[in-house]
């Protein structure tokens, strides 16, 4: 089994989620199903938002498609089906509804391309994923959503040279939200002076006004929206971020090519993301 797929292997649900569009998160996600078919362990798919089509309806750009084998259940919204081009059994009907209709149930009879399109209401989602059989789960996700992967046991974040043509801001950007991804679960004892628990968004106004030494709590790291900078200028205050609710990265994959320009060396992408950040980092894409 390829070393990502053993580091996530203790962990029932795991989301994929994208830095930007273009990252690489389909082929990680395609990665990890190829992993779990070749062990004989049982996958279901579902996602926050569509995923799946040939080409992005947003950007006009060719993406991969994300490939389900066999006896894979799938959660997904009934206007998607069409798009799925599997033979499938209707397992269910729910009553959470999308844009695309409402999200439904099916098993793979076939292996075939897929498209997903799961609820974005943590309420739904965490049901829907009660509901789901198999071994693993694996939810496509996005990191503008971080809320909902709080659902997930882990997850996996994607980086990449779409995220820009200027490799070091890309790598000071992903090192950025792989901090706010990764901070710790709030603790009496990690008080040094006074403490604010802040059940807003956490801004970069709101943390201009933070008193030097303070602990500021949010509730999970979807309420945290601060800029690099701004976090470096707290962490000189002696200012800590923590969380109620921390979400469980465990990993970080690289994409060095883009749509849009010639991308990135990828030996030097993937050495230079090692340094930096504190997560294992892979390129599953070579």
């Amino acid at each position: 089994m390829p070393v990502l797929a053993e580091l996530i292997s203790p962990y029932r649900c795991v989301a994929v989620m994208g830095m930007a569009k273009n990252t690489g998160k389909t082929t990680t996600l395609n990665h990890l199903i190829r992993a779990f078919h070749r062990e004989k362990i049982s996958v279901a798919l579902t996602g926050i938002g569509r995923d799946g089509e040939g080409v992005d309806v947003v950007t006009n750009t060719e993406k991969p498609r994300i490939f389900a084998y066999r006896g894979t259940v799938i959660a997904t919204a009934e206007g998607l089906l069409p798009f799925c081009d599997i033979s499938k059994e209707l397992l269910a009907v729910t009553d959470m509804g999308t844009p695309l209709g409402r999200v439904v149930l099916v098993r793979a009879l076939t292996d075939g391309y897929v498209q997903l399109g799961g609820p974005s209401i943590n309420a739904q989602l965490l049901e829907l994923l009660s509901r789901l059989p198999g071994e693993k789960i694996l939810v496509d996700g996005a990191i503008n959503r971080k809320t909902q992967i709080l659902a997930a046991d882990a997850a996996v974040l994607c980086t990449g040279a779409a995220v820009g043509p200027d490799m070091r801001k890309t790598i000071a950007e992903t090192r950025h939200w792989v901090d706010i991804l990764t901070l710790p679960k709030y603790e009496e004892d990690m008080d040094s002076g006074s403490c604010v628990h802040l059940s807003g968004a956490v801004t970069d106004a709101v943390a201009g006004d933070i008193a030097e030494g303070t602990t500021v709590v949010a509730r999970d790291a979807g309420k945290i929206f601060i800029s690099a900078p701004v976090r470096q200028r707290l962490a000189a205050k002696n200012i800590k971020l923590a969380v109620m609710r921390p979400i469980h990265l465990v990993a970080l994959t690289v994409n060095p090519t883009s749509p849009y320009d010639g991308g990135y060396n990828p030996e030097i992408f993937l050495k230079k993301m090692q340094e930096a950040v504190k997560i294992p980092v892979y390129d599953v894409g070579r």
